[in-house]
């Protein structure tokens, strides 16, 4: 399969899947040449992934996690459950007013759900996807 460049002579945002497609197809190029930074291929890279992003941004937005989601999320990939986390969060009651939406985190169980699991704050705090 011939690989197409884009041609980019008259800058602009990709405009189709068949651009997004070759502008990937270039970037993985470029890292396995492992170019220099300050050389005319890095800053084609960098470009690139601009463009990129942009696209992915416009054609595939993500959807914010919800807090409770990411922590369930990390329980199952632990194998545990909800009343695993009432020493952490201070209480039954505390870990069902979270999963219930009526009580948000306070500081301390970010700090605790973060040093646990790795969910990083802004998660915990619902500020992804905004």
């Amino acid at each position: 399969m011939a690989t197409t460049l884009l041609d980019f002579s008259k800058p602009r945002v990709l405009r189709s899947e068949a651009e997004y497609d070759a502008a990937i197809t270039e970037i993985e190029r470029l890292l396995d040449e492992d170019v220099e930074r300050g050389t005319e291929g890095y800053d084609r890279l960098e470009f690139l992934s601009v463009l990129v992003e942009h696209f992915e941004d416009e054609h595939y937005p993500m959807e914010a996690v919800r807090p409770q989601d990411a922590v369930l999320f990390m329980l199952e990939q632990k194998g545990l459950d909800r009343s695993d986390l009432d020493d952490l969060m201070g209480g039954k009651s505390r870990v069902s007013e979270f999963f219930s939406g009526k009580r948000a985190l306070s500081k301390s169980q970010v700090e605790a759900l973060y040093h646990e699991f790795g969910i990083p704050a802004g998660v915990l705090l619902g500020l992804t996807g905004r």
